[in-house]
């Protein structure tokens, strides 16, 4: 005799391992291009900006008749 199930009972998926070890390759894949993702951004990206100002600041301070570059003189 065929086993009676209700509607929610036939739409239900089979828990277990197989779910399980789906959902841990799927963070570790996540978390793995993450950490690439924020390598590979690190290596590309510009210079800091506060850097850049500090060495604008230091050359106008040796020479205030010169303005730092990329700036037009008062």
């Amino acid at each position: 005799m065929a086993k009676i199930e209700t509607g929610t009972q036939s739409r239900q998926g089979e828990k277990g391992k197989p779910v399980l070890y789906v959902l841990v390759a799927a963070v570790i894949l996540a978390v793995v291009a993450g950490a690439g993702v924020l390598t590979w951004q690190g290596s590309v990206s510009p210079s800091d900006h506060a850097s850049q100002s500090t060495e604008a600041a230091r050359a106008t301070a040796t020479n205030p008749t010169t303005a730092p570059a990329g700036q037009k003189p008062n």
